[in-house]
């Protein structure tokens, strides 16, 4: 996973920040949103979601269908003004005990459609 948010270093050593509302924009946002947990920033204590914590729960069936609707909730609400959610799964592979995550929306700027599929494990 790389994230740029707000900006990254280009291969000269300067600074590039994505556009607001480009289609780079909203993934490192929706991967910021993901990959973050509940509790983590001081000054927005409900901004995250629970990934890293159903790590831990065992299998798919409930705990998926639990975090699905958990994430949808909170990409809705954190950034519904830059996309719309079109597709969500959750998958638990038992075998790595690593959460995969399959994103489709659109970008509400451009109309594009985006894929993101997103990995988390046990460190």
């Amino acid at each position: 996973m790389r994230l740029a948010y707000p900006c990254s270093a280009t291969p000269l050593g300067q600074a590039r920040a994505w556009p607001y509302g480009s289609p780079e924009h909203v993934r490192d946002c929706l991967e910021l949103l993901i990959m973050t947990g509940p509790g983590e920033r001081v000054m927005r204590p409900a901004f995250g979601s629970p990934v890293r914590e159903m790590l831990f729960a065992a299998g798919n069936g409930p705990v998926a269908v639990a975090l699905e609707a958990t994430l949808e909730a909170a990409i809705t609400q954190e950034l519904g003004h830059l996309l719309v959610l079109r597709n969500l799964l959750v998958d638990f592979d038992e075998t790595v005990a690593a959460l995969q995550i399959e994103l489709t929306y659109e970008v509400k700027a451009t109309g594009k459609a985006v894929n993101l599929s997103l990995s988390k494990g046990l460190p």
